[in-house]
């Protein structure tokens, strides 16, 4: 604690004020390149998240997380909500100083619904250790909050606001970012255009042979070597341009764009990439000579790697628990496959190869096992098949009965007499 710098105290203790007033837990990151470091007060870490991080890579795949979280809020200015590898909701925001995320926010974990067997499956069905822990895990979820998305929405934008108290004059470029997200591809568009029409004069001095080897490190993720061609293609621009510091920053410009063109061709995220160009393009102007620029590159390069590499599978898992999130909203709907996949962005043959590639069964499948798993409870009630099954989705009882049985090895009549 003495160590901590004057703003890490602040937002020490910001953490401490907001989990005392919500419930609800807040941790704080510092941000070093792609490194993130907790400093939290260990009192307000989730019992659920440290049986999580017993499992196998249940510590990276919850740091990889968190600094997701972290570079989309950075991306958008605002409050971000998001789903863990494991499901749990968070919410993360970003902390600006000098124009820049050096911290960030996480609060949660929560719950978005009731504990049922489909909610333990999807969690122990990440690791064979969950598994054999599974009557803890249960547990240890009965004791989670459960909140509704308007809560949760509530509690993200209470934690920005306390953020931006937190920043004073720096908040402004949170808006900032807001109103200029939807430029950002314009921007890398036009980057793009210039990069592809290189003028003769450069094609004389600039060693284009040099950044093709560069494209393929960062596609295959060899960032050390990545970094050792940058600085060489940065020192021969460097000699070449009569040690002007403004034409390597050009340079440099397009270097970054170059990065980002190959990390989303092996799959980073578009507009993360697109919004990570912005900030950096904002940042270019304060270095101020060549060992300065390098570093410069080199954080973009870590960071646009990590984005495709190390953050690939976390965004996906996103995806997929906010299609399950919203499916277990609307599962008495007649939703299909276009509306899960529209409503996380994504066109429907796409969605469902990732939803099937995760979960290991299709959509329509596991939108039945949430309309069987909702009806067991109904089931319990004096109501009849017919209601049951037109209550939880189905528009014919006898199909309601065949997938009923087929899930669960007996008739829903037969299930309703037996003792549970």
């Amino acid at each position: 604690m003495k160590e901590l710098q004057a703003m890490e105290q602040s937002i020490y203790d910001l953490t401490e004020m907001y989990v005392e007033s919500t419930g609800i837990g807040c941790r704080a990151f510092a941000v070093t390149g792609q490194e993130t470091r907790s400093y939290s007060a260990p009192r307000v870490r989730c019992q659920l998240c440290d049986l999580i991080q017993r499992s196998e890579n249940g510590v990276k795949q919850c740091r990889q997380s968190h600094f997701y979280g972290g570079l989309q809020a950075e991306k958008l200015g605002e409050a971000y909500i998001y789903f863990c590898p494991y499901g749990l909701v968070n919410w993360a925001v970003p902390i600006l100083e000098q124009g820049q995320m050096r911290h960030f926010l996480i609060g949660g974990p929560v719950l978005m619904h009731q504990i049922d067997d489909l909610l333990v499956k999807n969690i122990t069905d990440q690791s064979t250790n969950l598994q054999k822990n599974e009557p803890a895990l249960r547990t240890l979820l009965t004791g989670m909050t459960v909140a509704d998305p308007v809560r949760v929405r509530h509690l993200s934008e209470l934690l920005y606001l306390c953020a931006k108290g937190l920043m004073g004059d720096q908040a402004a470029g949170l808006a900032e970012r807001q109103e200029r997200n939807s430029a950002n591809a314009r921007i890398a568009e036009t980057l793009h255009e210039l990069k592809d029409n290189p003028k003769d004069d450069d094609a004389v001095i600039y060693p284009f042979e040099r950044e093709k080897e560069l494209i393929f490190r960062v596609k295959i993720g060899d960032q050390q070597r990545a970094k050792e061609i940058l600085n060489e293609i940065l020192g021969y621009a460097y000699f070449h341009s009569g040690n002007q510091l403004e034409v390597v920053r050009a340079k440099a410009v397009g270097l970054m764009v170059l990065l980002a063109r190959a990390a989303i061709e092996v799959g980073a995220d578009l507009e993360l990439i697109f919004g990570l160009e912005y900030t950096y393009l904002c940042s270019i102007n304060e270095v101020g000579d060549i060992n300065e620029l390098s570093s410069w590159l080199i954080k973009v390069l870590d960071r646009f790697i990590e984005c495709t590499f190390s953050l690939k599978n976390v965004k996906n898992r996103d995806l997929i628990f906010k299609a399950m999130n919203f499916i277990r909203s609307n599962f008495h709907r007649d939703i299909g496959l276009d509306d899960v996949a529209g409503e996380v962005g994504l066109n429907s043959a796409y969605f469902s190869t990732l939803f099937k590639d995760e979960m290991k069964i299709t959509y329509t499948d596991y939108l039945n096992r949430v309309r069987i798993e909702a009806s067991k409870q109904l089931l319990e009630q004096n109501l009849s098949l017919a209601d049951v099954a037109q209550s939880v989705g189905f528009n014919d009882q006898s199909y309601f009965s065949k997938v009923f049985k087929k899930l669960t090895g007996v008739s829903p009549g037969r299930w309703r007499r037996q003792p549970h």
